[in-house]
């Protein structure tokens, strides 16, 4: 009977003792934007006992008894704040929200021996070869992708307008959303993806597929082009390399090769992720206004791998429109490597002017099913994007079970908001006018677009006022055929010009067009679009004003074009062109008679020609009925081309042989900036009049003008051997940052340096009369070189370039020194 009552007593006592199991849990979030906040600090105040919120701020306590009446909640970056916890209720849920707070540099104290978070940060430097997930043959992964887009800090002023208070009225009814101070978040755009993304390291390539898309956008459709932009291609952030990019801005990592030089550490606390124990290590840049984050860094003491990190940009550092951006990052062990599982990005925009709105971009990233060395065939990674025939998918049973957290209320409010708000009469009229703005093309009728608008007139002293109008179809018309054309008119010359494409889609992957144009139409000697290299407005910018050595040109042309692999595109085409001077003009029939020869003032080419572009780590989407590209990410782009020039062949005047390679690249110094350079050289064979040499680029304006030579007068030189490099280097805010009151200004520094060698044989010189003012000249033995240095980012807007010509100073009409600006709106 004894045991039977000892017995009894130990069950009642368990039985007690679960009774008395206090149940402390929460969610911490983001006071502004309602995002969770992972890796926080819950501490129960008076104690030792503590741990942190999880990647989705979700945290939980199981206590024997209640030791203190209040939890202390912290993160870098956000204001601390206590909360009451009571005695008398066993089980308690706290939603927190945490207002974003300046991140304050640490004061730095001086110890003996040294700083500990030295030892733990060069161990994780030094690790990084192995640790790198990017550095091992290939892996894949499949990924869910969120992206929600906010408008915020609506002021007074843009709530009084007519299409806020529209909106307003349409939304009433389904709520309101706010921060927690109040403020109104107006939603604009959400999405989500799931995609497969595959990663090879040698050579370095990527691919995703995009399986299924749900998107909901103001001014936004679902089409192929938002599918391809959504997914996990446009959200990589790998801090085991020394620069981060971000907005294509590059910021140093904490574990940067130089991060003595950038960051100060604390070590801040040691604790178990899993079975993993990490040191959590605070870091803050030395000087704020540098491209850097401040943060929190969890490094794994096992493989001295990042098991976690918290970075944040402050509205310190060096950028334009831009309150913060957070990075968090969860990754885990697969293999010898940690990858990243789990992302979340902010970007917080301020607003562009006073009455205007902020905006809230967020990003959310969850990857799974992780298969390391796994490696694709290099031919696999020919398309970088790819989307599935069935990617469009509305099925809520479907993104219920795909989502790995369900959308929130607040989220389930914000679709419903933007189903109503693009319905607004008003919104669809602005909404129109944007893409009218962004695109240059209006949409007249299903299939047709006018346009583009940039084109549609232009006053100069041969036309008088020019006024065009321009037509084209799109995918609603076919998704095999594009037909685009023109009729332009001048009041002055009374001519009418014209001109029209067809363009036959064969393949879109690989890509592969055929295309027959025809143009009749006022040209400017040197200045054609494919000389300038330059984008539209510049070129519709050319038509104003006094034309320089215009002429009649008649094009009929015929092009193939083909990706024949991946980063490797072809042109090829045959085409042929009059010249019909409308200036004073003529050239040597036989210029070995010189003064006997007789002189020609127009002349017909006929050209083979040939182009191939290297890009090898090129992404490029096809969207709808166009090729799009992004550009390179590490490789160089190099281009070749050669065109045949073929007398007598549809009436042709010349032979000749054009021969030109292009390199271009951006090298990336990290702490130092950035340089972009280009480097360009040709030949041309044969002897034919200057407007078939290379007419080199001058500037006369008091504007920058890329591509040009900037002190260089228009036709000072022309060559038919040449080379060129070019060279930008960016230094951001590296030797401003430094000076107490200017760094406040966020001025940014940089050089620029151009140089030009070339030559031009005595038998292309001899093709021009004697007795003519001679309209160009050839380079001598130096080079032309000219040097520049300035200031951009003056009232977030301004680029001024103080510039020195160095060599060819003793020509007449030409400036030694000079200073121009133009306009440029960057981060």
């Amino acid at each position: 009977m004894k045991g039977l009552y000892i017995l009894f007593f130990i069950i009642l006592s368990h039985i007690v003792s679960a009774q008395n199991v206090y149940i402390i849990k929460g969610k911490v979030t983001d006071a502004v934007t309602h995002d969770p906040i992972p890796f926080s600090s819950i501490n129960i105040k008076n104690t030792s006992l503590g741990k942190n919120t999880d990647f989705e701020g979700n945290f939980q306590f199981q206590l024997g008894a209640i030791p203190s009446d209040s939890l202390l909640v912290s993160c870098l970056g956000y204001f601390s704040k206590s909360f009451y916890i009571s005695k008398d209720s066993l089980t308690q849920t706290l939603n927190i929200q945490l207002k974003p707070s300046e991140i304050l540099l640490q004061e730095v104290k001086v110890y003996s021996g040294e700083n500990p978070a030295y030892r733990i940060i060069r161990k994780a430097v030094a690790a990084k070869s192995e640790n790198n997930y990017k550095k091992i043959d290939g892996f894949d992964y499949k990924s869910y992708n969120k992206i929600e887009v906010d408008f915020n800090k609506i002021s007074e002023k843009l709530r009084e307008r007519r299409i806020t208070q529209k909106v307003n009225k349409a939304i009433e009814e389904i709520g309101t959303l706010t921060d927690d101070d109040g403020n109104v978040l107006l939603p604009t755009f959400i999405s989500e993806s799931v995609s497969h993304y595959y990663y090879r390291n040698n050579p370095r390539l990527s691919k995703e597929i995009i399986e299924k898309t749900n998107i909901k956008g103001i001014g936004v459709t679902d089409g192929s082009l938002t599918s391809q932009l959504i997914g996990s291609t446009f959200q990589q952030y790998n801090f085991y390399t020394n620069q981060v990019d971000v907005l294509n801005k590059n910021f140093a990592s904490p574990v940067a090769d130089d991060w003595k030089l950038i960051y100060d550490y604390y070590l801040a606390d040691s604790t178990y992720f899993g079975d993993n124990f990490c040191y959590k290590i605070d870091f803050t840049p030395k000087r704020k206004q540098d491209l850097a984050f401040a943060g929190s860094i969890w490094i794994d003491k096992e493989s001295w791998a990042i098991a976690q990190i918290d970075a944040t940009i402050t509205k310190d550092a060096n950028l334009n429109f831009v309150e913060r951006i957070k990075i968090q990052q969860e990754l885990e062990p697969v293999g010898n490597v940690w990858f990243p599982v789990k992302n979340r990005i902010l970007v917080d925009v301020n607003e562009l002017t006073k009455n205007s709105a902020g905006m809230l971009l967020k990003f959310t990233n969850y990857n799974e099913d992780i298969v390391a060395d796994k490696v694709k065939d290099a031919k696999f990674f020919d398309n970088g994007i790819e989307i599935s025939p069935d990617f469009k998918e509305n099925d809520n049973k479907y993104w219920q079970k795909a989502r790995p957290e369900p959308f929130s209320e607040k989220e389930q409010m914000a679709y419903a908001m933007i189903d109503t708000i693009k319905n607004v009469p008003v919104v669809k009229r602005y909404t129109n006018l944007a893409l009218l703005l962004s695109s240059g093309y209006k949409k007249i009728y299903t299939g047709i677009e006018l346009g583009p608008l940039v084109y549609s007139g232009a006053i100069n002293n041969v036309e008088g006022v020019r006024m065009r109008l321009g037509l084209r179809t799109n995918f609603e018309f076919s998704r095999k055929w594009i037909l685009q054309g023109y009729l332009a008119y001048g009041t002055k010359d009374e001519a009418w010009k014209m001109g029209g494409e067809v363009t036959r889609i064969i393949s879109r992957k690989p890509w592969t067009t055929i295309s027959l144009k025809y143009t009749n139409d006022i040209e400017q000697v040197g200045l054609r679009q494919e000389d300038l290299g330059l984008g539209a407005i510049y070129s519709a910018y050319m038509r104003f004003g006094t034309l320089m050595r215009p002429f009649y040109e008649t094009e009929r042309k015929i092009q193939l074009q083909r990706e024949v692999a991946k980063g490797v595109f072809t042109t090829f085409g045959f085409r042929t062109r009059s010249f019909d001077p409308l200036y004073d003009f003529s050239y040597r029939e036989k210029p070995h008679l010189e003064e006997a020869s007789p002189l020609i003032t127009s002349f017909n080419t006929s050209e083979f020609i040939s182009e191939i572009t290297f890009a090898r780590d090129e992404l490029a989407i096809v969207n709808d009925n166009e090729r799009l590209s992004f550009g390179t990410t590490r490789s160089p782009t190099i281009t070749f081309r050669y065109v045949l020039g073929a007398k007598n062949i549809f009436n042709s005047d010349f032979n000749y042989h054009k021969l030109m390679a292009k390199y271009s690249h951006t090298l990336n110094l990290g702490y130092f900036g950035k340089t972009y350079y280009k480097a360009e050289a040709g030949v041309i064979l044969g002897t034919v009049p200057y407007p078939l040499l290379k007419s080199h680029l001058g500037n006369e304006s008091i504007f920058i003008v890329g591509n040009s030579f900037n002190l260089m007068n228009n036709f000072e030189f022309v060559s038919d051997r040449y080379a060129s490099a070019r060279y930008t280097h960016d230094f951001e805010g590296l030797f401003f940052n430094r000076f107490p009151l200017i760094k406040k200004l966020k001025w940014r520094t940089f050089t620029t340096g151009k140089f030009l060698v070339g030559n031009l044989s005595a038998q292309n010189q001899q093709m021009n009369p004697a007795g003519d003012v001679k309209p160009f000249s050839g380079l001598g033995t130096e080079p032309y070189v000219e040097l520049g240095y300035g200031i951009n980012n003056i009232f977030k807007v301004l680029r001024v370039e103080a510039i020195h010509r160095l060599t060819y100073r003793d020509m007449p009409n030409v400036k030694k020194f000079g200073v121009k600006l133009t306009l440029e709106l960057t981060l």
